[in-house]
């Protein structure tokens, strides 16, 4: 078996309670696609296809998440169960259940524990404000639909979100659920006029959370139910994940397509090619490079072919355009 590459972190997850019981229980998430999605995320991440992945887990969640297990193993009763769930669980996949996901809370270290802090409960305001504003639920012709808001679980996972979404970037990190409401509301967010945000006295809670107010403050968000290919490419890299461990040995040689797509990544980085060593856009590059290529590349290998690219492409524009030249004087 392969070793792993050394671990460094460049995209960070918060998930939501209903996709990480989804993961261990998929009858319980009522998405479908919503089921494939997490799921190639933690096995990626497990495997350590893809090792640049954190994912958090709010420690909240955790009886959530306990409570799901304990509902399809023995409330047969209930009607969301009896739908959802068509072989009873016994006893011992009930168990089995709960040891898989404390397993990869405590001793493999999958998932990675949050726990609620002053600043998380500070931030929950500047989404209950918005929530309570705003209504999710809105009567539709003929069908009338109970207006109703968002739990203050939710609250605080999208608190937590705000928080860690300032210390690790906001282009680094994303909020994953499969509830339409939390994240539908969480994207309302980031569009409240500055007049309105003034009124609801969102400018001074953010103060108090040592924030500057702006529709950045808010984290991104991807709802997993109804989320896009492109959408789950532009925020990991590439999808689907690989779920399999990027080989450890450094590639020295690289060939002219790999040259070719590390010139891509450049060009989309907007960085200089000069001013590229030691920085966080080119260690992005190099990351991004590993997963499409499945493993590690050699950091002074893949500037020296981005240089060997691009200089090849002036040269050829450069006695592209001579050519030019001397036709028209001639």
């Amino acid at each position: 078996m392969p070793k792993m590459a050394p671990v460094s972190h460049s995209r960070f997850v918060l998930l939501d309670a209903n996709l990480i019981a989804g993961y261990y229980l998929p009858e319980s998430l009522t998405h479908v696609i919503a089921r494939e999605h997490i799921k190639n995320i933690i096995e990626s991440v497990k495997a350590g296809g893809a090792s640049d992945v954190l994912l958090y887990i709010p420690q909240l969640c955790i009886p959530e998440v306990l409570s799901v297990f304990a509902k399809y193993s023995f409330a047969t009763w209930d009607r969301q169960v009896k739908k959802n769930l068509r072989n009873k669980l016994t006893e011992s996949d009930y168990t089995a259940l709960v040891e898989r996901f404390l397993v990869d809370i405590h001793k493999r270290r999958i998932l990675n524990q949050v726990e609620l802090n002053q600043y998380d409960i500070l931030a929950t305001r500047l989404i209950s404000l918005v929530d309570a504003k705003y209504e999710y639920y809105r009567n539709r012709r003929d069908m009338k639909v109970k207006k109703k808001m968002m739990s203050a679980a939710d609250h605080t996972i999208i608190g937590m979100g705000i928080c860690l979404s300032r210390i690790h970037g906001r282009d680094n990190f994303a909020v994953l659920t499969a509830d339409h409401r939390l994240a539908d509301i969480l994207k309302r967010a980031t569009a409240v006029k500055l007049n309105t945000a003034k009124k609801l006295g969102l400018l001074e809670t953010a103060q108090e959370s040592g924030l500057e107010y702006n529709k950045d403050i808010y984290p991104h968000v991807i709802n997993l139910a109804k989320t896009s290919k492109k959408e789950l490419k532009e925020f990991f890299g590439e999808w689907p994940l690989p779920t399999k461990p990027i080989v450890r040995k450094p590639l020295l040689k690289l060939s002219d397509e790999d040259g070719q797509f590390l010139v891509q990544l450049r060009q989309q980085s907007g960085k200089g090619r000069d001013s590229l060593p030691y920085t966080d856009a080119f260690e992005s590059i190099c990351r991004k490079f590993e997963q499409w290529k499945g493993q590690v590349v050699d950091r002074n290998t893949a500037w020296l072919a981005i240089g060997r690219i691009e200089k090849r492409g002036k040269r050829k524009s450069t006695k592209h355009s001579t050519h030019s030249k001397q036709r028209a004087f001639f």
